[in-house]
């Protein structure tokens, strides 16, 4: 993820990308991938903070150029 995209979806209660990138997709008339996701990655993230004390994300984006990024909370 970019600066941008880690700011506004982690630590947002209840939110999914998978939707927005799913519709991000279909634009795309280059992409040959059909757009099947295994699973949404809010549903799974957020379970993490019931069976943990903290939670830590180090994330970089695909796009050429930028760094990466550490995201912890403690709930």
């Amino acid at each position: 993820m970019t600066k941008q995209e880690a700011i506004d979806n982690l630590g947002t209660i209840a939110r999914s990308g998978s939707r927005m990138f799913l519709e991000e997709l279909k634009k795309d008339k280059n992409s040959t991938d059909d757009g099947k996701i295994i699973g949404q990655f809010g549903v799974g993230f957020y379970s993490a903070f019931m069976v943990s004390k903290s939670v830590e994300v180090v994330t970089r984006s695909y796009k050429q150029g930028e760094p990466a990024y550490r995201w912890t909370s403690d709930g």
